[in-house]
């Protein structure tokens, strides 16, 4: 169970997919969820709102094979309960306005110690704390979703918040389950990055005729599927040689014209310099010596059988190979 003196209150903004989503997650670590629901609403429509999220609670409940009888359904509210709030997860609609107005409309709820983590997708941590009197502590923690089932999320904290609120806030998502990472304020921040690169190329192979829509997808699910849960992207280049990704950049961007596929400038520094990854001990990362590699290597590859005997299972019962 988390540990909850580290967020004594904590409310959620938002009716959407992911403030639910994470209104249960939070939930099913026995944390206490106030769902604050500030938008205008008939009275029908909140009982409606009310019963809809219980029952998406008992869904999830049932999927992941929990039981119901000690889960602590959040409290649907139509305005803040009393009492400051330690923590408010904000998953409002992607309005700067909407969102203000949001903050605002909790009064006294909402403080100078109030920690306010907004799960948006769209806006950088300045722009959000932008014109908001009196300043708040504001962090992007952008999750995905639902985020009860993926840990991954990016916390992006405003430089006028405290470092030690940081790390009390990534101790606390640690503790719940959730594997943060910290990045800069940019914009896509880290994950959204790398999905629009790869969904827009799978796109274009599409375009071109290179394969079948249903084969690119196989080309995820079966390649990079059973590699990337056991190693990064990073990691992937140092051992299997930054060298043949240099060499590949050049030859497919000029085969296809494509200037945007050349290797980054640190790829070609690294190549110059003779630092090719593993086997030289240095590339993205450096590495301690020769024979932790090699220990390192067998870990991974003891992980990469262990995932595919489930993998294969789960794609045999869905006809995979039939």
């Amino acid at each position: 169970m988390a540990p909850k003196s580290l967020f004594k209150k904590i409310g959620i903004l938002g009716m959407g997919r992911m403030s639910i989503g994470l209104a249960i997650d939070l939930a099913l670590k026995g944390l206490k969820i106030d769902m604050i629901d500030l938008k205008a609403r008939t009275e029908n429509q909140r009982r409606q709102y009310e019963i809809r999220l219980r029952e998406e609670c008992k869904k999830v409940i049932k999927l992941l094979n929990k039981e119901v009888e000690p889960f602590q359904f959040p409290a649907y509210l139509v305005k803040p309960s009393a009492g400051g709030y330690d923590l408010i997860f904000e998953g409002l609609p992607e309005e700067i306005p909407i969102k203000h107005n949001a903050l605002a409309g909790m009064g006294e709820s909402v403080g100078n110690e109030t920690l306010i983590c907004s799960m948006t997708s769209t806006f950088t941590v300045e722009k959000l704390s932008k014109d908001i009197d009196p300043p708040l502590s504001i962090i992007v923690t952008h999750f995905m979703n639902p985020p009860y089932l993926l840990p991954f999320l990016e916390v992006v904290p405003h430089p006028g918040v405290k470092q030690e609120r940081v790390d009390r806030l990534l101790t606390f998502l640690k503790s719940v389950g959730h594997m943060p990472i910290v990045c800069k304020s940019s914009p896509g921040f880290v994950i959204s990055r790398l999905q629009l690169c790869v969904m827009n190329e799978a796109v274009r192979l599409v375009e071109e005729g290179v394969a079948a829509p249903q084969d690119i997808d196989r080309a995820i699910q079966y390649g990079w599927g059973y590699r990337f849960p056991i190693m990064g992207i990073l990691e992937f280049i140092d051992v299997g040689g930054l060298e043949i990704l240099y060499h590949a950049g050049r030859s497919v961007s000029a085969e296809l014209n494509r200037p945007d596929l050349e290797c980054p400038e640190l790829i070609k520094d690294r190549f110059n310099e003779g630092s090719i990854g593993t086997k030289t001990l240095k590339g993205i990362f450096n590495y301690e010596s020769h024979e932790q590699v090699a220990e390192d290597d067998r870990a991974r590859l003891k992980k990469q059988i262990r995932l595919k005997t489930l993998l294969d299972e789960i794609h045999r019962k869905d006809g995979a190979w039939q």
